[in-house]
C-alpha cells in the first residue's frame, strides 16, 4: 500500500543542511512512500537553499533538486484552503488535500495546529511520521530486502 505525504519545506532544508537528505529517501523505499509536491513547494524550498545563511553549507541545489524530484510526485493543486494561522503555510494543506496525501509532515507548530475537517489526513511531525510508519507498514527490509 502506498502512502502519500507532504513534507514541509523546513524539513527538507534541515536534512539538506545536515546531510541526511538519504533519510527520507530511505523512508520513501522501506515504507512505500511517495512525497508530493507543487510548484510552490519546490519554489519555497529552492528560494530558501539559496539564501545567504545556507551559502556555508556549499550545497548543490540542482543536485539535490534532482534528487528530490526522483522520489516525488507532482500534483498540480489549485489555492483554496485558508484556515492555516500562516497564510504562506495554506499552499501545503492544498497539495496534501488535493493530492490525498495520508501526511502532511512538518517541524512548524503553525502548521501542526491548523484545525481541519480532513479525517483521512495527520499533520505531524516528522518523528511521529516515522513511528506511525513503522508501527502500520511492513518495511521492505523486515522482510528480507534489502
Amino acid at each position: 500500500m502506498e502512502n502519500r505525504a507532504v513534507v514541509d519545506t523546513n524539513i527538507w532544508v534541515s536534512h539538506v543542511i545536515g546531510g541526511k537528505f538519504y533519510d527520507l529517501a530511505k523512508i520513501a523505499l522501506d515504507y512505500h512512500v511517495v512525497y508530493l509536491y507543487s510548484l510552490p513547494l519546490i519554489s519555497e524550498i529552492k528560494e530558501v537553499l539559496s539564501r545567504e545563511k545556507f551559502t556555508k553549507y556549499d550545497i548543490d541545489i540542482e543536485e539535490f533538486m534532482n534528487l528530490f524530484l526522483s522520489i516525488s510526485l507532482f500534483t498540480h493543486t489549485e489555492s483554496m484552503f485558508k484556515g492555516c494561522p500562516d497564510p504562506k503555510d495554506n499552499f501545503l494543506f492544498d497539495l496534501a488535500i488535493q493530492g490525498k496525501a495520508n501526511y502532511l509532515v512538518s517541524g512548524d507548530k503553525r502548521v501542526l495546529n491548523t484545525p481541519l475537517d480532513n479525517k483521512t489526513l495527520k499533520v505531524i511531525t516528522l518523528t511521529a511520521f516515522k513511528e506511525d510508519l513503522k508501527q502500520n507498514s511492513i518495511s521492505l527490509s523486515s522482510v528480507g530486502l534489502p
